[in-house]
C-alpha cells in the first residue's frame, strides 16, 4: 500500500460516514423516539401505546397485509420477467438486447405519475385493452380492470421490472460463457441449458436484486392511489392520513417502524433461506 494511503481513506470516508448519520440514521432515529413519544395535557412521556393502538386496530393490519402481499408479488414477478429480460440483453442478439436495454432505461425516466396515468388509461372501462377483448370476443362486456389490487400489482411491475433487469445484467455477464457452450456442445438445448446451468449459477446473487423491489415497493404512495382509487389502502397510505389528515405525527412515526419491521423481517428470512441454500451446495460439492 502507498503510504499515507490509510489516512487519505479514511479521510475520504468521513464525508459519507456524516452523509449516513445525517439523512438516514438521524430521521429513522427520530421517526422511532416519535412513535414512542405520547403527549398528554402538555407533558410528554415514553409509552408503547401508538403501538398497542395500531396492533389492534383493524385498518391497520389489513393495511400491513395488502402491503406485503403487494410487495411480495411485485418483488417475485419483477425478478422472473427481469431476469429473462437481462438474459435477452446479455446472451441473446444484440440488436434485440440493446432495444430491450434502452426501452429499460427510458422507462426508467418516465415520472411514476405519468406511468400510473397510462395505465389507467389502459386498463380503463373503455381503454384499449377492454376493447380489443370485446372486439375478438373472449368477453361480452367490458371488466373492472382499474381501482383494484391486480392494476396497483400491474403498475407496481412495470415500475420495478426495469430496475432488476439492470440490476440483474452485472450478475448474468459474470457467469463465463464456456459453461453454456459446453452444455449446448454435449447436445443439451438451449432451454435446458438455461435451466440446469445458467440458473442454478447466478438465482442466489439475482435474490437480493428481488429483495430490493419487495423494499422499494412497500413504500410506494402514488401508484396505489392513482390505481387503486382508495381500494387499496396499502400502509404508506395510512402514513400519509395520519401525517396529513388527523396531523398525529406520532402515530405516522409508529406505521413507519411497523413497516419498517416487516420489510426488514422478509429480507432477513429471504436472506437467512439463501445462505442456507448456498451453505447446502457447497457441502454437496464437497462431499
Amino acid at each position: 500500500m502507498i503510504p499515507g494511503t490509510s489516512s487519505l481513506f479514511r479521510l475520504g470516508i468521513v464525508p459519507l460516514a456524516l452523509f449516513f448519520v445525517v439523512f438516514f440514521a438521524y430521521p429513522v432515529l427520530h421517526f422511532l423516539w416519535g412513535s414512542l413519544v405520547v403527549g398528554a395535557g402538555g407533558a410528554s412521556s415514553l409509552s408503547l401505546h401508538n403501538f398497542t393502538d395500531a396492533l389492534h386496530s383493524p385498518s391497520v393490519l389489513r393495511s400491513l397485509s395488502a402491503t406485503l402481499l403487494l410487495s411480495v408479488l411485485t418483488g417475485v414477478v419483477s425478478l422472473v420477467l427481469g431476469y429473462l429480460l437481462a438474459f435477452q440483453v446479455v446472451r441473446r442478439n444484440a440488436v434485440i438486447g440493446r432495444i430491450i436495454f434502452v426501452a429499460a432505461i427510458a422507462s426508467l425516466f418516465t415520472s411514476t405519475i405519468a406511468r400510473a396515468l397510462g395505465w389507467r388509461v389502459l386498463l380503463g372501462f373503455e381503454g384499449p385493452i377492454n376493447n380489443a377483448l370485446v372486439a375478438i370476443g373472449l368477453i361480452s362486456q367490458p371488466l373492472q380492470l382499474i381501482n383494484n389490487f391486480t392494476a396497483v400489482a400491474i403498475g407496481m411491475i412495470h415500475i420495478q421490472v426495469p430496475v432488476v433487469m439492470v440490476g440483474l445484467i452485472p450478475v448474468i455477464e459474470a457467469l463465463p460463457r464456456d459453461f453454456e457452450r459446453a452444455a449446448i456442445g454435449l447436445g443439451a438445448p438451449r432451454w435446458k441449458t438455461f435451466l440446469t446451468v445458467h440458473l442454478p449459477m447466478t438465482w442466489m446473487n439475482a435474490v437480493p436484486v428481488g429483495l430490493i423491489a419487495i423494499m422499494a415497493t412497500a413504500a410506494y404512495f402514488t401508484t396505489p392511489v392513482l390505481l387503486g382509487g382508495g381500494r387499496v389502502d396499502v400502509i404508506a397510505i395510512q402514513i400519509q392520513q395520519a401525517s396529513q389528515v388527523l396531523f398525529d405525527f406520532g402515530y405516522a412515526a409508529t406505521l413507519s417502524v411497523m413497516l419498517v419491521a416487516m420489510i426488514s423481517a422478509v429480507a432477513v428470512v429471504v436472506l437467512l433461506l439463501t445462505h442456507w441454500r448456498r451453505n447446502v451446495r457447497a457441502r454437496g460439492s464437497s462431499s
